[in-house]
């Protein structure tokens, strides 16, 4: 609609890519995917352990977390944005 990538445009080609062994063409189709597999298996690994290590949910959950990804992902939007210009 207006011409500009989204950060997750691309994701479920590049899914689909990993899954057939394409690492390079899932790079290709969005290089944040890579990074943001290992984030969400933490955040699950967390959400299902959260009464057994209640420290760890709240590392994991913490304001630095939460701002880290939002601005990684900010980061990712302009810069995927800037390189086509």
């Amino acid at each position: 609609m207006t011409g500009y990538k989204c950060p997750g445009c691309g994701s479920q080609r590049a899914i689909h890519a990993m899954l057939h062994g394409d690492a390079l063409g899932a790079i290709r189709y969005n290089a944040m995917l890579l990074p943001v597999i290992p984030v969400v298996v933490l955040l699950f690994v967390a959400e299902f352990n959260r009464e057994r290590w209640p420290r760890f949910y709240a590392k994991v959950n913490s304001r630095w977390m939460i701002w880290g990804c939002f601005i990684m992902v900010t980061a990712w939007w302009i810069g995927r944005n800037i390189a086509d210009c």
